[in-house]
Order: structure tokens, then C-alpha cells, then sequence
């Protein structure tokens, strides 16, 4: 039974996180037009059709899935993009400046159809026609330890690219839903320096539903916008100071020998 979903919770844990990408595109690309108003002051219009041209005081135009493409360049054999570009253009359409933007939800694991069964069944009344019910049993979680493992390096990688760029004067912006970015600070042992958007930067968005909205579907609500710099994102990533205490693998170790010995 192939079933999609927007927003999940794990089973042991009742917080929604948004977990499609789509989710937060929601509202004509409110993420996208929060980062224009952040980094090209809040009355930049952020143009998704031009069939009016572009406004006397410029624009902004993004490029990403389903409004132009992603863009990309190349280096040795290697190709790097980035979900949205947003490039500031004057009223004739010459570049002024731009932005990058990251976009990451969270990966699931285990099994959400017994879930997805129970929310249609509380619709409809009578399951999903044509499947079996599923059992219960198998518990579902995200995974965020593989989203930190996986965006991080990809982060200060690309920080590294824009800060060659000239035009791009305000860095990378990476957007995600909140619970996920209180994991990547956990990671990153919470010491990150703030900064002021500047060439090199990284900023954060974190998304939430708001759940108290008579609204459907829920809108988004921005949870903080916090700047740092790919420097100090790598210098976190890879300190000693937030790594486990000494011996701690000694001490997982002797406890696995214990378990798999009284096995016996």
C-alpha cells in the first residue's frame, strides 16, 4: 500500500515534523520569500510570473524545481548545485546579487501504514479500498543522526563555493523544519557564534506547523532565523569538545561482550 504523507510523528513521540519537501513550499513559496525579505530587505518582491515585466525598484527571481531548474557548475569531473538560487536583479534584469538556499526535511524509518490507515479509516469509515488492513506492531522514527551525517559536510562545502562568489554577499541559506535543526545544534554542541549576513555566511530557518490556526492545511511558522559563518559550522563539526567522553566505545563494548556471553 504506497501511501504519502506531509507531516509525521515518531511513534513513541507525538511532535509533527515536516518530512516533504513540498510541505514547505506551501503558501507560494513562503520559505523562499522570508529569505528574499532576510537578505534583500523586506520590500523586495520575489517574482514567480512576469507576465507584468519586472517592477521599477528590481525584483528577485528564484531558480530551483518547477520555477526554471536548479543551476549547476562543474570542478574536476564533479557537479555541485544547490536547491534555490534567488538572484536580485534591477529593473532591466541585470544581477545584482544573490543567495543559495538548502532545503532539508527529515527521513523516515520503519513503517507508517498503519498510521496512514487509521487517519483514513477516521475519514472514510471503512479503510482504504482494494488493501488489507496492516498489523500493528512495527514502531516508526526519524533519522536524524543520517540528516546530520549527510548536510553538514554538504553545508561547508558549499559555504567554501559561495565565498568565492562576488555576488553572492549574504552566503547560504539552509531551511528546515525545527525539530531538525535542534538536532544539528545538539550536534554541533550549541556553540555556534552569531554572525551578520555576510560573503561565507550560513543562516537558518526553522519551520513549524501552527497547530493553533483554525486554518487548513496548517500554515508555516517561522521558529528563528540565526546567522553564523561555514567556518565556525566546520570548526563545531569537527571539535574534539563535542564528541562522547573517554572511553565511552570501552565501556559499550564491555556491555555487548557481557550480553552476547550470557546468550550462551
Amino acid at each position: 500500500m504506497a501511501s504519502g504523507l506531509c507531516s509525521a510523528s515518531a511513534t513513541k513521540d507525538p511532535t509533527l515534523v515536516i518530512c516533504c519537501p513540498q510541505r514547505l513550499y506551501a503558501n507560494d513559496y513562503q520559505i523562499l520569500r522570508q529569505v528574499c525579505k532576510t537578505a534583500f530587505g523586506p520590500d523586495m518582491p520575489m517574482l514567480t510570473d512576469f507576465t507584468a515585466g519586472i517592477p521599477e525598484g528590481g525584483a528577485a527571481i528564484p531558480f530551483g524545481q518547477r520555477l526554471g531548474k536548479e543551476l549547476k557548475v562543474k570542478s574536476r569531473g564533479s557537479s555541485y548545485s544547490f536547491d534555490w538560487i534567488i538572484a536580485q536583479v534591477d529593473r532591466y534584469g541585470e544581477l545584482l546579487e544573490f543567495v543559495a538556499v538548502e532545503v532539508q526535511t527529515i527521513d523516515t524509518t520503519g513503517s507508517y501504514r498503519r498510521q496512514s490507515w487509521d487517519l483514513q479509516t477516521a475519514h472514510s469509515g471503512d479503510g482504504i479500498s482494494g488493501y488489507a488492513q496492516p498489523e500493528k506492531g512495527k514502531s516508526s522514527n526519524f533519522n536524524y543522526e543520517n540528516v546530520n551525517k549527510r548536510i553538514l559536510p554538504q553545508l561547508i562545502t558549499k559555504g567554501h563555493l559561495l565565498r568565492v562568489e562576488e555576488q553572492c554577499k549574504k552566503g547560504l541559506f539552509f531551511v528546515c523544519p525545527t525539530p531538525v535543526l535542534k538536532r544539528i545544534y545538539t550536534r554541533l554542541g550549541n556553540s555556534l557564534a552569531e554572525y551578520s549576513p555576510q560573503p561565507g555566511a550560513i543562516t537558518f530557518h526553522d519551520y513549524t506547523l501552527d497547530l493553533l490556526s483554525t486554518k487548513r492545511p496548517y500554515p508555516l511558522a517561522l521558529g528563528s532565523s540565526f546567522t553564523t559563518t561555514h567556518d565556525q559550522l566546520a570548526l563545531a563539526f569537527s571539535s574534539p569538545q563535542n564528541l562522547p567522553q573517554k572511553n565511552s566505545y570501552s565501556k559499550v563494548v564491555r556491555e555487548a561482550i557481557r550480553e552476547r556471553l550470557s546468550q550462551k
